[in-house]
């Protein structure tokens, strides 16, 4: 480091569990958000086959970078996005075809009347059963955001306006909502 640079100012670690209650964090990350959610909006459109909600996306990647930003200093929380994003479609990516070729009959073979295997039927019910209990374990306001954007397919801003609460605040409650179900179905 040369005589005449000054020190990167460090980024100080967000806790994902918590919403942002400083100030500052909370204006760096909506700034964040303001400059790069576009941007990752037209990277999942161009390379998300597949996967319609792009917004989902676009905010399961900022609920990434929070979790990263809780443990470690993130210098280049942008270029830091792009790569969660790749890595995010790669996951994705995996993980849709690890389910499919589990829950897998062919249409010939409904046509033929033949039934899903007794197997297929039981990891079908215990996929409804780990989804039923990880969003009976959120918290009333983030399971409320969570079904109010997936069953009942509000978008961000008339959810906060039905809960008097931010966009921003939407935001949060919903990326918290995406982990904890990843979470939960990681562990199954």
């Amino acid at each position: 480091m040369s005589g005449n640079a000054a020190p990167r100012p460090q980024v100080r670690a967000l806790d994902p569990t918590e919403p942002v209650s400083d100030p500052t964090q909370s204006v760096e990350l909506d700034q964040l958000y303001r400059d790069e959610a576009p941007r990752l909006g037209r990277y999942f459109r161009r390379h998300a086959r597949g996967f319609e909600d792009v917004p989902d996306l676009v905010q399961e990647a900022f609920a990434r970078l929070v979790a990263v930003r809780a443990t470690q200093t993130c210098r280049r929380p942008a270029a830091y996005l792009q790569r969660i994003a790749r890595n995010l479609l790669v996951d994705r990516s995996r993980r849709s075809q690890a389910r499919l070729a589990r829950f897998h009959v062919s249409i010939d073979d409904c046509n033929l009347g033949v039934l899903p295997e007794q197997g297929q039927v039981i990891e079908a019910d215990d996929a409804m059963r780990v989804y039923a209990q990880a969003l009976a374990a959120l918290p009333n306001r983030t399971r409320s955001v969570f079904v109010l954007h997936r069953v009942d397919g509000l978008g961000y801003k008339t959810i906060g306006e039905q809960l008097g609460i931010s966009v921003p605040t939407v935001q949060y409650h919903f990326a918290r909502a995406l982990m904890h179900l990843d979470k939960a179905f990681d562990r199954e």
